[in-house]
């Protein structure tokens, strides 16, 4: 059974002492001009005396970042305590507002038994029928006892409600139920209207699973739609997670974070993509090898300053992702840009 022996994942635990001292991790946005100008950037007067929010922050850390933007105004959720939110106006100066979980739910402790308070990795956001959700998981180092959980508000800054189990792993399964992505393939922009869910850490690889809207539960067959690259690139390996899904014209995207991330200056994560005619795939690289064979062509990779660059979200013309600073001790920063494409339909930086 493939991933039945996965290589343990070593990085998990270092996401959350990452995250623990999330207010004094440096942030580096780097935005195009068409955001910044013209905006007023969030400051500490602005800031509410409730307890809600902090004090609007220039440096603050973000890991595994998903991205939404309304009105101007971007919302980034992050791995950390009870799921991060940062906000921003202009995407320099940040308030971290109140964490969208202020107590674990209840099916927590049943789903993923040794899992222990508020540490909640790599969240989702997406706005649906109405409301805005977060999917988000938990787990344990090295295993793949998960839980893919959802929550849901009418706000971006909440109160948010829990909406239950969406999937769950367990020892023996060939795969981890963590880092879900959310696509709705938008009639708007050419779709069907179908959503789709995606999720996978190591072990098997990424899998696919059509979403009912009525439900918020996965319906039909799962598959599997990525599996990482083996040793010097040659053949099947396991390290590969993070999947986003996105439309562009005719064509359906999936990137996927591959290698190592969490390890500071040694972190070897990349961004890599394929795509396909169909949510389900085949998703080719511009090589045109299948990315269920380990393909994908590189998007970012590690160089110079910002090293180990994933886990991340596209969110209409941004991408967001994390890097490590190698100028300021392997730290993890966020980094926000504008997606450009090639004539041929393929994304760059």
């Amino acid at each position: 059974m493939q991933g039945a022996q996965p290589r343990h994942r070593p990085h998990r635990p270092a996401r959350r002492a990452s995250l623990a001292q999330a207010a004094s991790v440096a942030l580096t946005v780097s935005l195009a001009a068409a955001l910044t100008a013209g905006c007023a950037a969030i400051a500490p007067s602005g800031v509410s005396s409730g307890g809600d929010r902090q004090a609007a922050e220039l440096a603050p850390g973000a890991h595994d970042p998903t991205l939404i933007e309304r009105d101007g105004v971007l919302h980034v959720f992050t791995t950390g305590n009870g799921i991060q939110h940062l906000r921003s106006e202009d995407g320099r100066r940040w308030s971290r507002l109140a964490p969208a979980l202020q107590q674990a739910p209840a099916w927590w402790a049943e789903a993923v038994p040794a899992h222990r308070g508020l540490d909640v990795w790599a969240p989702k956001v997406f706005a649906l029928q109405g409301r805005y959700w977060l999917l988000y998981s938990i787990s344990t180092f090295g295993k793949n006892r998960s839980a893919i959980g959802l929550t849901s508000s009418a706000s971006l800054d909440g109160p948010w409600r829990d909406e239950g189990l969406v999937v769950k792993s367990v020892e023996g399964d060939d795969f981890n139920a963590i880092d879900p992505d959310l696509f709705i393939d938008d009639r708007a922009a050419g779709g069907d209207g179908r959503l789709w869910l995606s999720y996978g850490s190591f072990w098997g690889g990424l899998r696919l699973v059509e979403f009912d809207p009525a439900t918020m539960r996965p319906t039909g067959p799962t598959r599997f739609i990525a599996r990482g690259r083996g040793k010097d690139g040659v053949g099947r390996g396991d390290a590969i997670e993070a999947p986003t899904i996105v439309r562009h014209g005719e064509w359906i995207y999936l990137f996927a974070s591959h290698d190592f991330c969490c390890r500071g200056t040694a972190s070897t994560y990349n961004i890599r993509v394929g795509r396909a005619r169909s949510a389900t795939g085949p998703f080719l690289d511009r090589d045109g090898r299948a990315m269920l064979d380990g393909g994908g062509t590189v998007v970012e990779q590690g160089a110079g300053r910002w090293i180990g660059p994933g886990h991340q979200d596209v969110a209409g013309r941004w991408i967001v992702r994390h890097a490590y600073d190698a100028e300021d001790g392997g730290k993890p920063k966020l980094r926000i840009d504008a997606l450009r494409w090639t004539e041929d339909g393929w994304p760059q930086l």
